[in-house]
């Protein structure tokens, strides 16, 4: 439950003045000055003329079920992951703070598009000198994503339940069986996993500094790689543009307070490493920091595009979620935009890549109990167009596709706690306008 970690960046915090908790209350009540973009953005990316009515599916949504146990807030799904026709669910919630505090352990549930069900998979313990045990859950906080690696599916171990923190977790399928790998040094909290150059790496929150593990067997030994230069620690995300991989912690976005400037780690082609001078204004555009509101921001779920990377950016929130602003497209370190929506004022809450296309599922909130969600779809990252939108009591967290077939599930806020969270919904293929054209 890692208290001791979590309860140290706290503190931290406070000495260096800052007074912003990282827990549901602190989420900022006015977001209309991050969200907006100067209006100079608006010229960098295209909308469709087509009228945004035209795509509401909201009378052909299917619900498939819920079946998560926990309370509203932990059962956000925070990620969907297709994997054989099975759709992967991640929940739970990993903060020692606020609502539905460590509500691990956490099943693995997928739901099987072929025989429309909900299912629950076994995970095995691989370590050597225990005795051997087979759980229907992994012993985690939350689940908050998949990996598929060389055509294998993982989940990261976010934060152990009630183990020591000299080791931490992750979990590979193998077959039908999930087998739990309690081996990686250091591994308070493991965020994140890529595959580079035949190797793994591992994105640690540590009680030092945010670290990058290596693995030379596929994850069966790992050994300490190296650290961010920066701020905080916990490094979040891990991810490759123009044939290099990053690991990114913590950023500032532009402010007058405090200088913008960070670091984020740079692997080449060789394995070769270094500190690479990163600039929030740069990385977080359109961005600036509002009082009142958490200064601390993340890049989130991204997917890579025409030798671009298409990621969502947000605070630091609630522990370690991730509290979406803003949508954006990086050629290069240091070279972003900020993607501009039909709907200016929706926030992206996942994207997905398939067949050539890309797609950014988003919600306006209207009201306290009416959500607007719409996925946009694009084939340059410059011209978005609406192909969907629904309404619901709650917004979409996170979307999957099958076969033409869209899923999305459901998710709230602490401040909220709608019970739709941990809703399934599906929109056939037949009811999607853009199949009907």
């Amino acid at each position: 439950m890692q208290r001791h970690t979590k309860w140290t960046a706290v503190i931290l915090t406070i000495v260096a003045g800052m007074s912003w908790m990282l827990m549901g209350n602190s989420k900022p009540k006015n977001t209309t000055s991050t969200n907006q973009p100067p209006a100079t953005e608006r010229g960098l990316a295209k909308v469709s003329n087509a009228p945004i009515s035209s795509a509401d599916v909201t009378t052909k949504i299917e619900l498939l079920g819920r079946p998560f146990t926990k309370t509203p807030y932990a059962n956000n799904v925070w990620d969907m992951q297709l994997y054989n026709g099975k759709i992967y669910l991640g929940h739970g919630n990993s903060s020692n703070l606020g609502v539905a505090q460590n509500s691990g352990p956490i099943p693995v549930i997928y739901y099987d598009t072929a025989n429309a069900k909900f299912k629950t998979q076994s995970v095995t313990n691989s370590n050597p000198g225990i005795l051997p045990s087979t759980k229907m859950y992994v012993d985690e906080e939350q689940i908050d994503i998949y990996r598929v690696l060389n055509d294998k599916l993982y989940i990261p171990g976010n934060d152990s339940d009630s183990e020591q923190w000299e080791l931490g977790n992750f979990y590979r399928l193998d077959g039908e069986v999930w087998t739990k790998y309690r081996n990686l040094p250091l591994g308070v909290h493991v965020y994140d996993l890529a595959s580079y150059q035949g190797k793994m790496f591992a994105a640690l929150g540590t009680d030092s500094k945010p670290t990058i593990l290596i693995s030379h067997n596929e994850g069966e030994t790992w050994q300490k790689y190296a650290t961010i230069n920066t701020f905080g620690f916990r490094a979040y995300t891990m991810f490759q543009l123009n044939g290099k991989l990053y690991a990114s912690g913590m950023m500032y976005p532009a402010n007058k307070i405090w200088n913008d400037k960070t670091n984020i780690l740079e692997i080449n082609e060789k394995l070769e490493k270094r500190d690479v001078v990163i600039y929030g204004s740069k990385m977080l555009p359109g961005l600036t920091y509002q009082k009142g509101t958490i200064p601390y921001n993340k890049i989130g779920k991204n997917v890579n595009f025409n030798n671009k990377l298409l990621y969502i950016a947000g605070g630091v929130f609630n522990d370690g979620q991730l509290l979406p602003k803003s949508l954006n497209v990086m050629t290069d370190i240091n070279q972003a935009r900020r993607v501009i929506l039909p709907d200016a004022k929706a926030l992206p809450t996942d994207v997905l890549l398939r067949d050539g296309k890309v797609y950014v599922l988003t919600y306006t909130r209207q009201s306290a109990n009416l959500y607007i969600n719409r996925v946009y779809q694009s084939t340059d990252l410059t011209t978005w167009n609406e192909i969907l939108r629904f309404n619901q009591d709650t917004y979409a967290k996170s979307f999957e596709e099958n076969e033409g077939d869209f899923y999305f599930g459901l998710g709230t806020d602490p401040d909220v706690l709608s019970t739709s969270s941990g809703k399934l919904l599906r929109v056939n293929r037949s009811d999607i306008p853009m199949n009907a054209n």
